[in-house]
């Protein structure tokens, strides 16, 4: 234990190095989203309060402390292209990010565990061949793309949902009808975040359950007549569940990466498009503090997985 806890502190201060150096890695800058390209009309005293303001005028060594300064104090500073505290920007955005990927994952864990249930099920009579490739075709579709048909078919051509948003801005819905037009609006990004991880729930159930059709104590079940619901529900899911939560975890670890290009194609107001926002303006403090934030939950996904095992596996226990 003592040595995964010194593992993940190591590698917690390396992201918090590599995090803060990335951002400053890209090309460009953000000088132009702070005016100071805009043809010579700002003096040069203007241009250095500006500098001063956001603290690209010191050094790096220097700027490194004050962002870890920011981070042990809370005070993440203000967004360069936003003009806004970076906490406010990154804590309006959360909810929508978590509420997207959340339904999205249980979404497609319950659809990709049920196939793969099922696809084993159908392997005897060899007719489980064409949902197999129905699943990989549907898995090799980039989530963009996608979301792109999905904007053609249901919001142009069909008009049933909407193309953008989170909610209609200027609709004024309250209570129910405010639930139901942010419900609308999930569909689309939902579905398309479900399609792309679909068939890693199913294929990972799926080699789960295989892996423990022929061991002793299902075939021992069989004899002793145990019924075939009880079998593989206790005997076979309770041991094939162990990939399927390590997948999950992982899954759950980059859910705000994940969401990144899909927030970004139906403008959704998450912590994905505002990653994506901050990229394309050299947005330093929303960029190193939004990547900081994913990377800090993959370590949480695997700190959690790495204690539940034990409670999902009594074999993983120490004697």
């Amino acid at each position: 234990m003592g040595k995964k806890t010194a593992g993940y502190l190591l590698l917690a201060v390396s992201v918090i190095v590599f995090n803060f150096l990335l951002p400053r890695m890209l090309p460009g800058s953000p000088v132009r989203n702070l005016g100071l390209d805009d043809g010579g009309s700002m003096t040069r005293s203007e241009r250095e309060q500006i500098f001063a303001a956001y603290d690209l005028d010191k050094p790096l060594p220097e700027q490194f402390l004050s962002y870890l300064q920011s981070i042990f104090t809370g005070d993440l500073g203000s967004s360069f292209s936003k003009k806004a505290p970076v906490t406010a920007i990154l804590g309006a955005a959360l909810p929508w990010t978590i509420l997207l990927s959340v339904c999205s994952t249980l979404l497609s864990l319950v659809l990709g565990s049920l196939l793969g249930s099922f696809s084993v099920r159908l392997r005897r009579k060899k007719r489980d061949v064409p949902l197999i490739l129905g699943v990989s075709l549907l898995g090799s579709f980039p989530a963009f793309w996608v979301g792109m048909v999905f904007i053609a078919l249901f919001g142009v051509s069909l008009g049933i949902l909407p193309l953008y948003g989170a909610y209609s801005m200027w609709a004024g819905h309250t209570g129910v009808g405010y639930f139901l037009d942010v419900v609308r609006h999930m569909i689309l990004p939902v579905v398309t975040l479900s399609i792309g991880s679909l068939m890693l729930f199913f294929t990972t159930s799926r080699t789960g359950l295989l892996s423990v059709l022929n061991e002793d104590y299902i075939r021992l079940a069989e004899v002793r007549g145990i019924p075939e619901r009880r079998i593989r529900f206790l005997y076979q899911w309770r041991n094939a569940v162990i990939p399927v939560f390590t997948v999950l975890m992982l899954h759950m670890g980059f859910i705000f990466s994940g969401s990144v290009v899909i927030e970004a194609v139906f403008s959704y107001p998450g912590v994905g498009k505002v990653m994506y926002d901050a990229v394309l303006a050299r947005d330093y403090p929303l960029m190193q503090y939004s990547f900081l934030l994913i990377a800090l939950t993959v370590i949480a996904a695997n700190i959690i997985a790495d204690l539940m095992y034990p409670v999902l596996d009594p074999r993983l226990r120490k004697v």
